[in-house]
């Protein structure tokens, strides 16, 4: 923000590195998600369009403008790009944005981890594009290889819902599953419960209307199973929590957490 133009925004023409076009996405999508303002929805879309269509090799994969010359601080940069592109996409309606983000980050992935991973330590180097060769070369270290751990997180995290379904349940979306006026259904609920067994617990649930799984800290995992049936006849070894909603319609967006929709 420039004082002496009036308050307004303008290029200080410095380097673009791709963090600062990541952060920002973020906190776009948390303040268009509090106020229901849809256009800062519209500015986020054009920065992440923007970034993925410059700062890139001709193979469409992430760049920094350094390469292959980065310090160890902006050797992080890239992770932090699309740590926050796949926070974003939760947020977005437009089905072809969220195609285009969810491409964008399983095709880098899909490159940096069949590519770019160095067999003498198991580092990752700062270049993502396989046009570079040499996948032992001597960028690579801990803040290399953190911001492709950064990558791999962001495309589990954005994986097709076509690999998040099964036949009897079909992923509704990031967060806790809710109603349309933000109310919870009654659950069964365990800690320590891995995905599998929540999904499975929930199928033998013949109430059960939708389930949600988080995964926190390491070693913890929750599943809730919203349901209708009668508190006494839980799984054994699961708590009950009343609450007041009777359906399941959306999400709340946690980013550690998935709802999957029983299919009738």
């Amino acid at each position: 923000m420039d004082r002496s133009r009036g308050g307004t925004c303008v290029n200080n023409n410095g380097t673009t590195w791709t963090y600062n076009q990541g952060v920002i996405l973020t906190g776009l999508a948390l303040l268009a998600n509090v106020t229901r303002n849809v256009t800062l929805l519209d500015f986020a879309q054009k920065i992440a369009d923007a970034t993925i269509q410059r700062l890139i090799y001709s193979d469409r994969i992430l760049k920094e403008p350094c390469e292959p010359n980065c310090n160890d601080d902006q050797k992080l940069f890239k992770g932090i790009f699309v740590r926050h592109l796949a926070y974003l996409i939760p947020y977005l309606t437009d089905a072809a944005h969220i195609k285009q983000y969810v491409s964008f980050i399983q095709q880098n992935a899909e490159t940096v981890l069949t590519s770019r991973r160095c067999e003498i330590d198991g580092l990752y180097g700062v270049i993502w594009s396989n046009q570079s060769f040499n996948s032992c070369d001597s960028s690579r270290n801990t803040s290399s290889t953190s911001a492709a751990w950064d990558l791999f997180i962001a495309a589990a995290k954005t994986k097709p819902q076509s690999s998040m379904s099964s036949s009897n349940w079909t992923w509704l979306g990031l967060g806790n599953c809710m109603d349309d006026k933000g109310a919870y259904m009654p659950n069964f609920n365990k800690i320590n419960v891995t995905e599998t067994e929540c999904r499975t617990t929930a199928e033998q649930d013949q109430g059960a209307v939708a389930y949600d799984h988080q995964l926190g800290c390491p070693g913890y995992q929750y599943c809730r199973i919203r349901t209708l049936s009668d508190p006494h006849h839980g799984p054994p070894g699961w708590s009950y929590e009343n609450n007041t909603a009777t359906n399941v319609t959306r999400t709340n967006k946690l980013p550690v957490t998935s709802c999957y929709l029983r299919v009738v």
